[in-house]
Parts: C-alpha cells; structure tokens; sequence
C-alpha cells in the first residue's frame, strides 16, 4: 500500500490485542503493527494521522552541504559573532552529540541526531558554535547558548534519551 508517497507494510498479529503502532523504517516505508481484529478503517485512520506527523519531522540531511547551509543560518540568528568554522557529520563519535575543535575552527557532529527533531539538532549545533568563542562552559557560553529558546527543552529531549550516542 502506498499513502502520500509513503510505502505501508501492515502487519497484523493474534497476539497485539488493543494497541497500534507505527514505526518509520526507512526513508518512506512505513510498517504499522495492529491487533489481528481490528478495523480496516479504524487502521487506515491511525495510517493517515501518522502521514501527517511523519511528514512534519525535519528531513534527515542528505549531506555536509545541508548541515553547513543549516549551522550557517543558525550563527548568523543566535551566535554572529563567531568565526567562520567547518562542520560535519562523523560516524567516529561514539559517546557525545558533538564536538568542536577550537583551534581549528571545526565541529564534528553525530549523524544520529539527524533522526532527532530539527530543534535538538540545532540546540547541539548552537552549543558547539559557541564553543568558538568560549572554550569552556562559563558564564558567558551558557549566556550565549540561552539565546536558543528551546535550549532546556533540547536538553532534556536528549537526558531522555539517554545522553549517550551509542545507543
């Protein structure tokens, strides 16, 4: 089945008796796990209303190029003071969100959180922004990265998660 260029893989298990569930499993397939008795219509509803929240997820970035063109705009609104920096995904980050190299004005970012919302992947791109200007994390950085308003929200979208990007 295929719903607003969505790919549906509807299973239907004796052992699921009243929850629905819905799962993103790749770029546009969707596999949607429901009690064995339930409705045709009542499921093709739960399809419909998952659609329109998976279409409002940010996009997963495509490349470098997205990331830089994203950070770029995200300095030049909360942090214009800082210099100009390099920035990319690395699969070599295995225990943080990001990392910012101070000396050479690069930052390295994990790719995981390009499946995370848009606003926690911009709070950890601000974070590291601002380590361009201050090292450490002083008065004057967490000054700096309050201007994002969804700063305590992000932060605490990731201490559910865990903090940890292995996982």
């Amino acid at each position: 089945m295929n719903i607003d260029g969505f790919n549906i893989e509807i299973v239907r298990s004796k052992r699921r008796k009243r929850t629905i569930q819905a799962k993103l499993t790749g770029d546009n397939a969707v596999k949607v796990m429901a009690p064995y008795h339930a409705d045709d219509e009542f499921i093709l509803d739960f399809i419909n209303k998952t659609i329109r929240k998976f279409k409002t997820v940010s996009p997963v970035p495509e490349s470098d190029s997205y990331l830089k063109e994203r950070a770029c705009m995200l300095r030049d609104k909360y942090i214009p003071k800082a210099p100009n920096f390099s920035i990319t995904y690395s699969d070599r980050l295995k225990s943080s969100w990001g990392k910012c190299f101070f000396r050479t004005r690069e930052i390295v970012i994990n790719p995981k959180l390009a499946s995370f919302p848009r606003w926690v992947s911009d709070m950890v791109i601000i974070h590291e922004i601002a380590h361009l200007i201050y090292p450490n994390h002083g008065k004057q950085f967490r000054e700096l990265v309050s201007r994002y308003r969804l700063r305590e929200r992000a932060t605490g979208y990731l201490m559910a998660k865990g903090l940890k990007a292995e996982e």
